[in-house]
């Protein structure tokens, strides 16, 4: 393969490459922004009823620690959505008032994860583990004061899967765009190159071919200007001359 043809042949590949690369890394991540916001949004319509329930129980001055319709509510939400690994009620303090689990009822939930939720107005969420994610909602009395947290734990595996799933897609489809677009950029560029090289060599022929009439006005006009300067200098020459006849007639006396 030529220098030439090699040369055009890498900038083609380097870059459509960099074009794909850049696309679909943009898409892989807005995919999963888009995925993970979805599946987040589902998690938080449920604790958002949660905590309407309970909020609703306290309005009518029912004690936090003795909701009776609470661990119904929580375990059937539970049953209903596959990804859900456990949904908990606890007070304000952590301690877990109702559990899908009950053998974590009176235990507490991590220390670090309650002051993610207290700084949130209403909705926080956290991701513990790459298999498992927390999203909680600050329940309230109804002195708008903090009484406890609604927290659900999902498995992130769907997301995974789905993830997986796309990422192969996306690479089978942008390796195979990038093979397209190379070779179309490449010929594209190949195709350029040759029609300037013929323009450039038709320009040579047409230069130094003493039939063509491009070249006979080129002479003629070298000619033309030759014939001009060598006028001029023999003017110049005869004004000196007729400068220099008067004086040597006395010269010569």
């Amino acid at each position: 393969m030529p220098a030439v043809n090699r040369k055009l042949f890498w900038l083609a590949f380097w870059v459509i490459g960099f074009a794909v690369f850049m696309t679909g890394l943009l898409l892989y991540f807005k995919y999963q922004s888009v995925f993970t916001g979805l599946q987040r949004d589902r998690v938080v319509l449920v604790a958002g009823e949660i905590d309407d329930i309970a909020e609703k129980s306290l309005s009518l001055g029912q004690d936090f620690w003795e909701i009776a319709t609470l661990q119904e509510v929580i375990e059937r939400r539970r049953e209903a959505d596959p990804i859900f690994l456990g949904i908990e009620v606890a007070g304000k303090d952590g301690k877990i008032a109702y559990a899908t689990d009950l053998a974590r009822i009176g235990s507490s939930l991590p220390a670090e994860w309650l002051p993610i939720f207290a700084r949130q107005s209403k909705f926080s969420s956290l991701s513990p583990s790459t298999d498992e994610a927390v999203v909680a909602s600050i329940i309230r009395n109804s002195f708008e004061q903090p009484a406890g947290y609604a927290v659900i734990r999902y498995s992130r595996q769907l997301e995974k899967q789905a993830m997986a799933t796309f990422t192969q897609r996306l690479v089978i489809t942008c390796a195979a765009l990038f093979a397209l677009f190379t070779l179309l950029l490449y010929a594209t560029l190949m195709w350029l190159w040759r029609r300037t090289d013929r323009e450039m060599v038709a320009a040579a022929d047409a230069l130094f071919d003493p039939s063509a009439d491009a070249t006979r006005d080129l002479r003629s006009h070298v000619l033309a200007t030759n014939v001009t300067a060598v006028k001029g200098q023999f003017d110049a020459a005869r004004q000196q001359l007729e400068l220099i006849a008067p004086i040597a007639p006395e010269a010569a006396e």
